[in-house]
């Protein structure tokens, strides 16, 4: 059970009453490192907290922390036994596999990743640090608006991070997390979006892969973005030169695609081979 005061806070920041959610006609959808998400309706998922539920209080304070923000998942309800009622949506690494990132305009990912920055921007403003971002932790809606998700493992007001970024998307840093760490999983998201795969996933199944990438990382030794959108961005958010969100969000508002020559990457560009700057 959470104190009955917080259950008040986050009711009042929720649009959908709770006793209209019935948890018998609710269906498995995913699950993480603590919990269960659960179909509602088409709108809606149910998420559980089943192993740590400490791990709910923190994602309880992100909320109340973070309020209402356009580019953060809607939270819509909190039972009583302190589970939570959220905003639908796709998630956005199913969206932009490849080879069917190839589909989907630039200007339409420009969009998606510059709400993506403003929300991230949002929540260090906050003094929260996701600790782990990734396209597994964005959804598309319904509207085709990029939203933010799962707050469960971040940092709040410097505190101690349950969460991990993925295997790719994390360089090592002292502090463990900051808000650079975070721009730089953002930059492999970005990666991901552009291309439709993740940055190294050609050592994602070799023995050692993790570590090397971690070495190469060490080394500034990044994947090769000479063929990909906005690569230069990618780059510097790999190399530690923005200090925030903000202003990674200036060079995304700066950057206007050619409509008819820069809407849309050809296939060709878009094969591994030419992506890991292996083929000429």
């Amino acid at each position: 059970m959470f104190p009955a005061q917080w259950l008040e806070v986050f009711r009042s920041l929720s649009k959908t009453n709770p006793a209209s959610f019935s948890r018998e006609r609710s269906r498995y959808l995913s699950s993480g490192k603590s919990g269960v998400v659960n179909w509602v309706d088409d709108e809606r998922v149910w998420k559980q907290y089943l192993i740590n539920p400490e791990q709910a209080a923190v994602e309880h304070r992100a909320y109340q922390r973070i309020g209402s923000h356009p580019n953060v998942v809607k939270l819509l309800a909190v039972l009583e036994d302190g589970s939570i009622v959220l905003e639908r949506g796709k998630v956005l690494r199913g969206v932009c596999r490849y080879p069917s990132a190839n589909e989907i305009s630039l200007q339409r990912k420009l969009r998606w990743l510059t709400q993506a920055a403003t929300g991230y921007q949002h929540l260090h403003d906050c003094n929260i640090i996701h600790a782990d971002v990734g396209c597994h932790n964005m959804i598309i809606t319904n509207e085709d608006n990029l939203k933010l998700i799962d707050f469960e493992g971040c940092s709040i007001d410097g505190g101690q991070n349950d969460a991990c970024y993925e295997w790719f998307s994390y360089k090592r840093s002292v502090p463990e997390v900051t808000r650079k760490t975070d721009i730089f999983a953002f930059g492999c998201a970005f990666y991901e979006v552009m291309t439709g795969l993740q940055p190294y996933h050609e050592l994602r199944n070799s023995a050692p892969g993790t570590n090397q990438v971690q070495l190469l990382y060490a080394d500034n030794s990044f994947p090769d973005v000479t063929f990909v959108p906005l690569g230069r961005l990618i780059l510097r958010c790999w190399r530690g030169d923005f200090d925030s969100m903000n202003e990674v969000i200036q060079e995304l508002e700066a950057f206007r695609p050619d409509p008819v020559t820069r809407n849309k990457m050809s296939r060709a560009d878009l094969e591994p081979d030419r992506i890991w700057g292996l083929r000429k």
